[in-house]
């Protein structure tokens, strides 16, 4: 009787937001043995990802002979992949072989062309932790990695927005903590909002806020910190947002641990849905690691030639270090002002290889006068065009439109 086909490596042809979460997988050693250059080159460009960077692979030519050749003498990894060309009872045999050498704790992932459901579960009873079908793609192994060794929670960790401007004073700030407003009060959600310029951000300001006491200790020491400790730390604004706003002591000596920052963002994405990062204007360690943890990029920009050269510098060192995710969201914000000359944002966005550079008209009357009484826009001009243009943004990033915009509002959500 034939048997089905195995519903499995479905994420193959996935976008990298549903074929792998951000997930990072924790500390461990993993050997691939690979037949073909194109598996080869999946699992070695996975190997690069973000999401994998505290796994150690060691990638190899040959199946499982070469396999249980280079095993034979010294204990296996946490992880063993393997790609074979044999089937049915042949296959089996091998891998019985197999077992013969692996330790208990090793989990291991089969790469076959064989496309049976039978066989899969005949597999999956004699212990292979997954069998793939076909041409593998680097997100496809990633979240393979992830189901086997991620956390049981995983899937109910929230997703962290990172807002980061092309240069000083394009308004990324403002923007991040007004899609973070928009996000606790229209979706009803509690939302974090971690202003990173930990000592002269201005999450405090601009939201009538007082500046966090004994944060730097903290961040000095982020063995320390878990998520009681982030409860006490955050400064409650309304009912769903929290705050991290900085220092209380701008110029103090102490200074953040280098790994303060990525532990930070891995305790808010387990305590919040949606987390909110503002990022400074630097390129730091920290950053690096904020950029790196992103569920999302979002780069605001100018549109005058200064930003377009920080743009695509930008968006090229993020290629580098998030390989397998979709590009950033790059929002051309204060655009349109009286008698400046600017770069036309289909022009712009041709420039650094994106269809469209989502625009926020300038409206320094209603930003302003928000930014003085020290409330979001939301609260200041809930009808406003600059608010209408936040909201579809927050809506965007939480995959939660409502209606099909018109216009330019399209564009913001990178319809056409």
């Amino acid at each position: 009787m034939k048997h089905a086909a195995i519903p499995v490596n479905e994420d193959a042809a996935a976008t990298p937001s549903q074929a792998a979460s951000s997930v990072r997988v924790p500390h461990l050693t993993a050997a691939a043995f690979c037949l073909t250059a194109a598996t080869r080159g999946a699992i070695e460009r996975a190997s690069s990802d973000r999401r994998l960077t505290r796994v150690k692979t060691e990638v190899n030519d040959g199946g499982i002979d070469r396999l249980r050749r280079s095993f034979a003498t010294r204990q296996t990894p946490s992880l063993l992949v393997v790609e074979v060309s044999t089937t049915g009872e042949e296959l089996l045999k091998e891998l019985d072989a197999l077992a013969e050498i692996c330790d208990p704790e090793t989990k291991v992932v089969v790469i076959g062309a064989e496309n049976d459901i039978g066989l899969y579960r005949t597999l999956m009873k004699r212990g292979v932790a997954e069998y793939l079908v076909g041409a593998i793609t680097p997100l496809a192994y990633v979240a393979t990695i992830q189901k086997l060794f991620g956390q049981e929670s995983a899937t109910q960790l929230g997703k962290v927005y990172v807002f980061v401007g092309a240069k000083g004073g394009v308004g990324a700030s403002t923007l991040a903590q007004n899609v973070a407003w928009t996000l606790a009060e229209e979706r009803s959600s509690p939302t974090l909002l971690l202003d990173l310029d930990f000592r002269f951000g201005s999450a405090a300001v601009n939201l009538d806020l007082k500046p966090v006491t004994g944060l730097e200790k903290y961040l000095a020491a982020p063995d320390k910190l878990d998520a009681a400790l982030l409860d006490r730390l955050v400064v409650q604004r309304g009912e769903f947002l929290s705050v991290l706003p900085g220092f209380d002591d701008a110029l103090g000596d102490i200074e953040p641990a280098p790994e303060a920052v990525e532990r930070l963002i891995e305790i808010a994405r387990a305590s919040f849905p949606h987390v909110v990062v503002d990022l400074p204007h630097d390129w730091s360690p920290g950053s690096r690691d904020a950029l790196t943890s992103a569920d999302e990029v979002i780069v605001v920009a100018a549109p005058d030639l200064p930003n377009l050269r920080n743009v695509r510098a930008l968006l090229e060192r993020l290629r580098a270090l998030r390989p397998n995710d979709a590009p950033p969201r790059v929002i051309l914000n204060g655009c349109r002002v009286p008698r400046r000359k600017e770069i036309a944002p289909d022009k712009f966005a041709k420039s650094i290889g994106l269809e469209t550079c989502p625009t926020i008209t300038f409206d320094p009357v209603t930003f302003g006068a928000a930014a003085a009484e020290g409330r979001a826009l939301r609260e200041h001009a809930p009808r406003s065009k600059a608010q209408g243009s936040v909201r579809h943004l927050a809506q965007s990033l939480s995959g939660q439109s409502k209606a099909r915009p018109r216009g330019p509002l399209r564009l913001l959500l990178g319809l056409r």
